[in-house]
């Protein structure tokens, strides 16, 4: 178990990565829960700075994670803190479809997207597509899975391409490079499985 002080130094370590490495996350450091002793919560304990700091490691790596995939969004949604992982979680996807079609990275760009999942063995990631609109060549360590829930994508690897229609599923192992183009309007649910926590 870290002590306190530990909990503090990597608190500030990773406060420091965002603000030099990332100043552009700087300014939603200050509308993440930030726990502040109070009448309900007098102290500030070893349970609080773990969930503080998993907080900020979760936000760095999320931001980091839809960097490398292209997909951003320009403020935190107002539910940044939904459970994103349990051992049983429901999704209502025609709601959350509609939902990140209403967002302004959608109205005004080429694409959106939403974490529905992210454990230290898997995320998933609903993902809104314009067409013609592509996520570049990437390679990830684990093994992805596409399943198109609307429209039709072209799924690109090193080697081969395919044409996923709607209803279709395409998995890939894991450190194989692959990009996608959305042919039409696509919306469709990628999976990541990782060996390693993420």
């Amino acid at each position: 178990m870290e002590t306190e002080r530990e909990l503090n130094a990597k608190i500030i370590a990773i406060a420091m990565q965002i603000q030099e490495k990332h100043p552009e996350l700087s300014i939603f450091l200050n509308e993440m829960p930030i726990t502040i002793p109070n009448e309900g919560k007098p102290e500030i304990n070893l349970k609080i700075l773990k969930e503080y700091y998993d907080s900020l490691s979760n936000f760095l790596n999320d931001y980091l994670f839809k960097h490398s995939l292209g997909i951003l969004q320009s403020h935190p949604r107002p539910d940044a803190n939904r459970l994103l992982d349990g051992s049983i979680l429901n999704f209502d996807l025609p709601s959350a479809i509609e939902r990140i079609k209403q967002e302004s990275e959608w109205v005004s760009g080429k694409h959106n997207a939403i974490t529905l999942l992210k454990s230290e063995r898997m995320r998933i990631l609903l993902i809104a597509m314009r067409k013609e609109n592509e996520m570049k060549m990437h390679q990830l360590e684990g093994a992805i899975s596409i399943y198109i829930i609307e429209g039709k994508t072209k799924f690109i690897t090193e080697n081969e391409s395919n044409t996923l229609l709607k209803n279709q599923l395409a998995t890939l192992h894991e450190k194989i490079k692959y990009r996608f183009i959305a042919i039409e309007e696509t919306i469709l649910l990628l999976t990541i499985v990782h060996e390693k926590s993420i």
